[in-house]
C-alpha cells in the first residue's frame, strides 16, 4: 500500500510537470538545457522511468515558474517516501538566483476591479537600480488560469479560449510627475500566459535607469472575468520593500475573499479585510505585506455568492458553474 501511495505521489508530481512546462512552450530538450540535466533524464521523469530528486524539483520550480506547484507536487511525494525524502530546509531557494537582483521594487500596487464582466488590472511599481550597469528594459507577465485546481480541464479550456495581446489592451507608462507611455513587446505568448517586456524610455525616447536612480512604472490590462480565474497571485521575483493588493467588486456579487501566502517551505493563510465601507454599490478589499520574502507567492482569491453576476458573455463551457 505505502508503494502504491509513493507512486500515486510521483505520478502526480509528473503530471504537474507536465503540464507546466507545456504552458510554458517548452519541449523536454530546452528544459533540460535551462535546468543543466541531460534531456534523456527529464525523458525518464517524465515516462515514470526515474523518481524525482529534490534538486530536480528545485530546478524546474524556477525555470517553469509554476507558482510552487511542482515544489509542493515534490513535497507531497517526498514526504510519502518517508525518512529516506527528507527535504534540505533551503528548499529551491537553494539554486542561485537568476539575473535581475540588480532591480529593486520599493513599492509594488496591484489592483484589480470587476467592472461589466470585466477584469481591469492595474500595476505601479518604483523600481530602484542597485547594480552597476544601466537598466533598459523590465519584464512583466498575465497569466490566467480559469481551473488552477484542474489542470487537464484548464489546458483544454485555455486552449479553446486561448489569451490574445490584442483583447487585454495593454498599456504602459513610465515617470512620477509627468509619465511619459512606454513601448513594450512580447516576450512570450501561451493560451493562458503572455510575458511582456517593457522597454524603459518615454515617448520614444530611451529614459535607462542608472545606477542609484529610481522610476514609476504604471501597466495595465483586462481579461474578462470568465477568462482570468477567481484569483489574483503577485510572485515575489525581484526583492521587494513593500506589497500592497487591492480588490473592487460590484457588492451585488457578494463577493468572499481570502488570501494565502506560499513559500518554497511552507504555506500559511492571511485575513484579506474590506474597508468597511460600501461606496456607490462596490466593496473593496486591500491586503498590505511589508517586505515580502523573496520567491514567495502572495494570492488573494474569492468566491461570488451568485457567480452570474461576474460571468457576462461567458461561454457554453463555463457557465455551467454559474449554476
Amino acid at each position: 500500500m505505502a508503494g502504491s501511495t509513493q507512486d500515486d505521489a510521483a505520478a502526480e508530481f509528473v503530471r504537474e510537470l507536465t503540464h507546466w512546462r507545456h504552458q510554458r512552450g517548452m519541449s523536454k530538450k530546452e528544459l533540460a538545457e535551462r535546468t543543466g540535466f541531460d534531456p534523456s533524464y527529464v525523458s525518464h521523469i517524465e515516462n515514470g522511468r526515474h523518481q524525482p530528486t529534490e534538486e530536480f524539483a528545485r530546478r524546474v520550480e524556477l525555470v517553469l515558474d509554476s507558482g510552487n506547484r511542482i515544489w509542493q507536487q515534490y513535497v507531497a511525494f517526498a514526504d510519502r517516501r518517508g525518512p529516506g525524502g527528507r527535504r534540505s530546509p533551503l528548499g529551491p531557494t537553494a539554486v542561485p538566483p537568476p539575473a535581475g537582483s540588480h532591480l529593486v521594487i520599493e513599492d509594488e500596487q496591484a489592483s484589480l476591479s470587476l467592472v461589466d464582466g470585466v477584469y481591469e488590472c492595474r500595476f505601479r511599481r518604483v523600481l530602484h537600480s542597485v547594480g552597476t550597469e544601466p537598466i533598459t528594459r523590465h519584464t512583466v507577465q498575465i497569466d490566467i488560469d480559469r481551473f488552477p485546481d484542474d489542470p487537464a480541464r484548464s489546458t483544454v479550456f485555455h486552449g479553446r479560449h486561448p489569451l490574445t495581446i490584442d483583447e487585454v489592451d495593454f498599456r504602459a507608462s513610465i515617470g512620477v510627475d509627468q509619465p511619459e507611455p512606454m513601448r513594450w513587446r512580447v516576450g512570450r505568448s501561451r493560451d493562458a500566459f503572455l510575458k511582456i517586456v517593457l522597454l524603459l524610455d518615454g515617448g520614444g525616447t530611451p529614459m535607462p535607469l542608472y545606477p542609484g536612480q529610481r522610476t514609476v512604472v504604471d501597466y495595465a490590462y483586462r481579461v474578462p472575468a470568465w477568462k482570468f480565474g477567481d484569483w489574483l497571485q503577485r510572485d515575489i521575483r525581484l526583492p521587494t520593500r513593500n506589497l500592497v493588493i487591492r480588490l473592487d467588486f460590484p457588492a451585488e456579487t457578494g463577493p468572499t475573499v481570502w488570501g494565502n501566502e506560499t513559500s518554497f517551505t511552507a504555506e500559511s493563510s492571511a485575513e484579506v479585510r474590506p474597508d468597511g465601507r460600501e461606496r456607490q454599490g462596490r466593496i473593496a478589499y486591500e491586503w498590505v505585506v511589508p517586505r515580502p520574502r523573496l520567491r514567495a507567492q502572495y494570492r488573494v482569491e474569492w468566491r461570488y455568492a451568485d457567480p452570474r453576476a461576474a460571468l457576462v458573455d461567458a461561454p457554453s463551457d463555463i457557465r455551467p458553474l454559474a449554476c
